[in-house]
């Protein structure tokens, strides 16, 4: 019976007024000849996880010895070029040059005057008796600022050719880090030995180039590294009971 037949005698049936009328039958239990969508996924899913488990784990992973480099010349075309020993060495060294190195530098230096004036204005204003502001500002852009640029340029590599501070190696970064926590600590136990026990001409000559050298150093290593910056200076101001006020 094809289609054509099968419309007609579905329009000479009788029409169904109500739910009764709807032929009751129970369903087809029995098993398809064809595979079924749920058995293909599985085989496929199968087929997958095998040619996955066959697959070299390491065949993703690139090699330094397979690593081409490439040069494309003025005339367009694509020049191979050797790679000396060292190149390995020097891929793992780490790259510190930012895009704009020296104006960092001079934001930085900028940021970390203003820290010497804010602490210079506040040492003057606790112990002497006039508070001027013109020998704090010709101090702070002709001496503080110069001197924290210089000190920035030389710790970040700027003073030093390109070609010797284009690849850091990690041992470098590694010895700068731990420059900068002794930095930190011996100028925050010095720092704390020069409010407590010096006198007021000390503490207003010293203090805001101290305080400000300290803050410089824990900015540069960072939120973990902060901590071993504040560990010194926290353990000296306990060992000779020093209060917080």
């Amino acid at each position: 019976m094809n289609r054509k037949q099968r419309r007609a005698q579905d329009t000479k049936s009788t029409p169904l007024k109500s739910a009764e009328d709807i032929p009751l039958a129970k369903p087809d239990f029995t098993r398809p000849t064809t595979k079924t969508l749920y058995e293909i996924a599985a085989e496929r899913q199968a087929e997958l996880s095998g040619a996955v488990g066959k697959r070299d784990t390491n065949s993703g992973v690139i090699k330094p010895e397979n690593v081409v480099h490439l040069k494309i010349g003025k005339d367009g075309q694509i020049e191979p070029q050797s790679q000396s020993p060292n190149d390995t060495a020097t891929s793992q060294s780490v790259d510190v040059i930012p895009e704009t190195p020296w104006l960092d530098a001079i934001l930085l230096a900028t940021s970390l005057s203003a820290v010497h004036f804010t602490l210079e204005v506040l040492t003057v204003h606790q112990y002497a008796q006039d508070l001027h502001f013109p020998p704090i500002i010709r101090h702070t852009i002709f001496v503080a600022w110069p001197t924290l640029t210089a000190i920035i340029a030389l710790f970040h590599g700027l003073l030093f050719p390109v070609s010797l501070t284009r690849k850091t190696p990690a041992q470098i970064l590694l010895l700068r880090q731990i420059v900068y926590v002794a930095i930190a600590n011996v100028a925050g136990c010095y720092l704390i030995n020069v409010t407590n026990d010096k006198g007021y001409y000390a503490v207003m000559k010293n203090a805001p180039g101290i305080g400000t050298i300290w803050v410089w150093s824990v900015l540069e290593l960072g939120l973990f590294g902060a901590l071993a910056g504040v560990v010194g200076p926290g353990i000296y101001a306990w060992w000779n009971h020093y209060g917080i006020f």
